[in-house]
């Protein structure tokens, strides 16, 4: 069958069979276009058909191609690790915002690698150091970081646990769905640590906040990125320890999805 009846016919959305021809043909989105009128081979259509059916059963695209794209980046994804959303660039934003020239940066809960890297990347004179709990997961951060030549510094570690410095600006994409939100099931493909806290979705939060003044440099920032219905409540969590400068930010849906605060060291 050709290209350009796929493109027209498949069952799926347009950006993930056009991803997923690309990942059938070894051809890229330009190629397709030009090649629209190639005709799949007996495997390649066969393969196509296997992979649309996981997509349409429900297996994220992202885990059948091993790649996510995240700031204009490709990074390796697998069953050990979040797959980056795009709201989560707004978080890189906000680190790369706020930095100084040579600001030492933490990444709590580092996951694929997305955000420390990103932020290395984007402003190479950051001393950048990347946490995670697990080690197959740190296995997957390690080698994006080597495939996009980043120099950032990998610490296994179950939040501040093994961190033994401190830093300009911690950030964190944390688990913050709750036990019994009803999307859980949605996501049954993803690592659930890295969904839930098997609570109220608010505890991992709350122990980093609580934390983090150990590990903050004066006028340092601590910034998350949480469920749309947290912003008042981790606002207070920021107010009860004495950060300053607290805001929240929106996320592409206009909903509340990064708060963020400075902590100031009092005289």
């Amino acid at each position: 069958m050709q290209i350009k009846k796929l493109l027209v016919n498949s069952q799926l959305e347009r950006l993930d069979n056009r991803l997923l021809l690309s990942y059938v043909t070894s051809f890229s989105h330009a190629q397709l276009i030009i090649n629209d009128d190639y005709s799949l081979s007996n495997d390649q259509l066969t393969k196509y058909n296997l992979l649309m059916q996981r997509v349409l059963n429900g297996e994220p695209l992202a885990y059948i191609l091993g790649t996510k794209e995240f700031y204009s980046r490709k990074f390796q994804v697998n069953s050990h690790t979040l797959i980056p959303r795009p709201e989560t660039e707004l978080l890189v934003d906000e680190v790369i915002s706020k930095a100084k020239k040579n600001a030492k940066i933490l990444d709590l809960g580092t996951g694929s690698g997305c955000i420390a890297i990103t932020c290395k990347l984007e402003r190479p004179g950051l001393n950048v150091t990347a946490v995670d709990n697990y080690a197959e997961t740190l296995l997957v951060a390690k080698s994006n970081a080597n495939s996009l030549n980043a120099d950032v510094n990998f610490v296994q570690s179950n939040w501040f646990e093994e961190v033994n410095q401190t830093f300009d600006i911690i950030v964190s994409n944390p688990p913050y769905i709750e036990v019994n939100d009803e999307h859980l099931d949605k996501l049954q493909f993803e690592p659930k640590h890295a969904l839930t806290d098997f609570s109220d979705g608010l505890s991992a939060i709350k122990q980093i906040i609580y934390e983090s003044c150990k590990y903050l440099n004066n006028n340092g920032w601590l910034m998350f990125e949480h469920g749309y219905n947290q912003a008042e409540n981790i606002r207070q969590m920021f107010y009860n320890c004495d950060f300053t400068n607290i805001e929240t930010i929106q996320d592409y849906a206009n909903l509340d999805r990064i708060t963020l605060g400075q902590f100031i060291i009092k005289d």
